[in-house]
């Protein structure tokens, strides 16, 4: 039986867990794994040259595994199991997995594997540039894939600003679920990472960030710096705000 050639996307924009990311791919057992990483662009931009590298390369691969570098996979049998999936039955073009993401300390969605039957266009949306892939036949998700998860750990030790841009990002998607999560765990723990995350829930509210989601972003960095220069201020928001989600 020929050993799964697995594709592996990542993107990089200085997230803590890349080394560990990367040595995690390389560990991998039972799986021939090759790792592109496109590092420093933009998200739409950054999500655009991951499609046309895999659209080039897919005919000398069996499956796309995208493990951005903020995740470590559980194990050096995970992309094995998941290639198990697709093996099992040829109409399987898709599965979504769940990982444990340290600021919900709990799951959240975030690994995602396509066979090359998937079709994947340029993403014109900034805030939604991960959502071009089409013809499908079945994704797995949800009960399907439970026993595999969590297939890997989402931001285990994440930087100020990596925190910040989470929560950013989660808040301008109005992912509300996700922050009263994140707003749980910290007002358990009290811990740093937690915090920012959700001053930049916080701040995503602002007009003034709409389009400001990528780590490039000027809007993004002014707002982050301003908030570093006074600790007070930023404990006082989120306390504010952590009462506001609860």
């Amino acid at each position: 039986m020929r050993i799964p050639r697995i594709f592996v996307g990542t993107l990089h924009s200085g997230e803590a867990e890349f080394d560990e990311c990367c040595q995690m791919i390389a560990d991998q057992e039972d799986v021939q794994a090759s790792q592109t990483v496109i590092s420093g662009k933009p998200e739409l931009e950054a999500h655009n040259a991951l499609w046309d590298a895999w659209n080039a390369a897919k005919d000398s691969f069996d499956l796309f595994v995208k493990v951005d570098a903020d995740t470590v996979l559980v194990d050096t049998q995970a992309l094995a199991r998941i290639a198990d999936l697709f093996a099992a039955d040829a109409d399987v073009t898709g599965a979504q997995i769940l990982l444990h993401d340290y600021f919900t300390d709990g799951p959240i969605a975030g690994l995602n594997a396509f066979s090359p039957a998937v079709t994947f266009t340029p993403a014109r949306s900034r805030l939604h540039s991960d959502r071009v892939d089409t013809n499908h036949k079945t994704v797995l998700r949800g009960p399907a894939v439970a026993e595999l998860e969590p297939i890997g750990y989402h931001c285990r030790y994440p930087h100020a600003i990596q925190a910040f841009h989470f929560g950013v990002h989660r808040g301008l998607k109005r992912q509300h679920d996700v922050l009263h999560r994140v707003a749980e765990a910290w007002r358990q723990h009290q811990d740093d990472a937690r915090g920012w995350a959700l001053a930049g829930a916080l701040t995503a509210r602002s007009p003034f960030m709409r389009g400001g989601q990528d780590y490039q972003s000027r809007r993004l960095q002014r707002r982050f710096k301003r908030l570093l220069a006074d600790t007070d201020e930023r404990q006082r928001r989120v306390n504010r705000y952590v009462n506001e989600l609860l």
